[in-house]
């Protein structure tokens, strides 16, 4: 199984619970603190959200920091955004785990 493949299937599995401890802190810590802050992409550096899924996934990270689940239907959609990041999960499980921002 490629790559691209098992990733994307390990996304369209995941639980919610799972969406909220593991895929979306992993893909916002390649966000910059003000990206964060604002909910906008502000690099064009390749990693991280782009443009267009940025204000959806930092209102859900938000969301979920302050303890609230997802819904089901915000859960799907999480999974549709984030499976286009595949390359970059790869990426984050071939370096070692950094810490994640979590000051908004």
């Amino acid at each position: 199984m490629s790559t691209k493949i098992h990733i994307q299937s390990q996304i369209d599995n995941a639980s919610s619970l799972e969406l909220e401890l593991v895929w979306l802190p992993r893909i916002m810590k390649n966000q910059t603190r003000n990206e964060m802050g604002l909910g906008v992409a502000i690099e064009s550096n390749g990693i991280g959200l782009s443009k267009f899924d940025v204000p959806f996934i930092s209102d859900i990270y938000k969301q979920v920091r302050h303890g609230q689940h997802l819904s089901e239907g915000q859960a799907r959609a999480c999974r549709r955004v984030l499976r286009k990041y595949w390359g970059q999960y790869a990426q984050m499980q071939q370096s070692p785990i950094k810490s994640i921002q979590t000051t908004f």
